[in-house]
């Protein structure tokens, strides 16, 4: 039997898989890699730590699988993007790794913005400018440690790092590295306007070769064989941001398609043959190379998704036996957009306004607890439309959308998706699409299945379809304008009222 091996790096969590060619998960293993914040603001890993993770979890995967390292064909990853992890001339870390989330360069982005270098560098890298961006962390450590900025030589990111340690070779994988800020994504290469924009000059040399999704970059060394117990010389492949790992997942593999993630970010992602620029629209799609021959990818997100329905049921109905099931249950009985109370899912980010906090609005005393559930079930979907209008305006209406995610069970949350959005929705049940899409990307590559479109048909879950109900659009339209409106309202006022 062949098999392939993907490894998911996300920012808290590290999973390895084994899938064979149809898609079949043989079993996962997975470890929380417990960050370290030694500031506000901070979120870093201990990068040899991270190693060490990444490589017990693919000893104990292959080990419940119950198979051989001579079975396993090809590795590849799914990682977290953005972020820094730097390496010395010895290829060893010149300090800990530094997550997406982190926020240390705020005040390096604000000031570029206020000298309006996000419209001076969006034309190149087709970036919003962002505090995880590897840019923005370069010019951080440039003003404030200086002395690990002279002593970097090669600028990777997550996946980049853990492929390095598998191999010994260097690379940047294409759909990650291409949303760095760095990188010129009409062009397809590094771009010295960008470094010198951005006053990082002196890092123009420590990009290491771009490489393709599918691409083998080497086989396994005699080193990593050794530390995670698989076969010296196993092919391994570039990979996939975790957005584009999603996106293949729902498959992705023309225009017909939105994919909508909702997780603790909610993400929507369309592709495409070229970058579109709407007539009028000057909002800043975020752009990047899909893992397909001349597609691109444009993605929408914010961390306003399930993570707060999660918050909210640990907070109030943590005693609660089968608390989602009932959940479920009662806003099944209620009918839809019922009440005006409004659920802001703004407990980690806002995507309308910087200084905008989490809240519920327009609660009475005759509102009891399925009417509240409503609102925060209602308020993630809500702030879920808001990127997908942006992207309707790109794609077009005449679209499914493909959701994956955890809230993918709940089959009224489903319905509400729909109904709100107003297109069919087609859940797609996949558990781990980390794992998977990474094992896709190491089938293609291998050469088992020819092309990403292959093998999306046949590794990929089948879906079930939910139509809209239309006879609920006019009052979600409504509800979702005053949700809007509560939203704008609160933006103006000073942060902290």
């Amino acid at each position: 039997m062949t098999y392939f091996l993907g490894i998911d790096i996300g920012g808290t969590v590290i999973k390895s898989g084994l899938y064979d060619a149809e898609g079949h998960e043989k079993a996962v293993a997975s470890e929380v890699d417990n960050g370290v914040a030694a500031h506000v603001g901070w979120s870093e890993r201990d990068m040899n730590a991270m190693w060490r993770i990444v490589a017990g979890t693919i000893r104990r995967v292959v080990a419940e699988a119950g198979v051989s390292a001579d079975e396993i064909a090809g590795i590849s990853f799914s990682a977290h993007g953005k972020g820094l992890y730097a390496l010395d001339a010895d290829g060893e870390p010149v300090r800990n790794g530094i997550i997406s989330s982190d926020n240390r360069s705020l005040s390096i982005v604000k000031d570029w913005k206020a000298k309006g270098l996000d419209a001076a560098s969006y034309p190149y890298g087709y970036q919003q400018l962002w505090t995880g961006h590897p840019v923005s962390l370069l010019a951080w450590m440039k003003a404030n440690e200086p002395d690990n900025y002279r002593r970097t030589r090669h600028v990777l990111m997550a996946h980049d790092f853990v492929r390095y340690k598998l191999t010994g070779v260097f690379a940047a994988e294409v759909t990650n590295i291409s949303g760095s800020n760095l990188y010129n994504v009409e062009k397809g290469a590094y771009d010295p306007a960008l470094f010198r924009m951005f006053g990082i000059d002196e890092m123009e040399g420590c990009l290491p070769p771009v490489v393709g999704s599918e691409e083998r970059v080497a086989g396994l060394s005699a080193k990593a064989a050794e530390e995670t117990g698989l076969k010296a010389g196993t092919p391994v492949f570039g990979g996939f941001f975790d957005v584009v790992s999603a996106a293949v997942c729902a498959g992705l593999a023309d225009p017909s398609f939105v994919n909508v993630v909702m997780g603790t970010w909610t993400i929507v992602t369309w592709t495409t043959d070229r970058i579109l620029k709407p007539q009028g629209d000057n909002w800043p799609y975020i752009w990047g190379r899909y893992c397909m021959p001349d597609r691109y990818f444009v993605h929408e997100g914010s961390p306003t998704s399930a993570g707060n329905l999660e918050w909210f049921v640990r907070t109030f109905l943590g005693g609660m036996p089968d608390c989602y099931r009932q959940a479920d249950l009662m806003i099944s009985a209620l009918p839809k957009a019922g009440t005006g109370i409004q659920f802001l899912p703004y407990l980690f980010a806002s995507n309308l306004g910087d200084d905008l906090t989490a809240g519920l609005h327009g609660l009475a005393n005759a509102h009891g607890l399925g009417q509240v559930l409503q609102a925060v079930y209602e308020g993630i979907c809500f702030s879920q439309h808001v990127h997908l209008e942006r992207i309707v305006k790109l794609s077009g209406r005449d679209k499914t959308l493909r959701l994956t995610g955890g809230p993918t069970r709940s089959k009224p949350w489903m319905q509400m998706v729909a109904d709100i959005s107003e297109m069919p929705v087609e859940v797609m049940h996949v558990e781990q699409s980390g794992c998977l899409g990474a094992a896709i990307a190491a089938a293609v590559g291998s050469g088992v299945h020819k092309g990403f479109k292959e093998a999306m048909a046949a590794m990929c879950p089948s879906g079930a379809l939910i139509e809209p109900d239309a006879g609920s659009f006019p009052a979600y339209r409504e509800k979702y304008a005053a949700f809007r409106r509560l939203a704008d309202t609160l933006s103006t006022l000073p942060a902290g009222r």
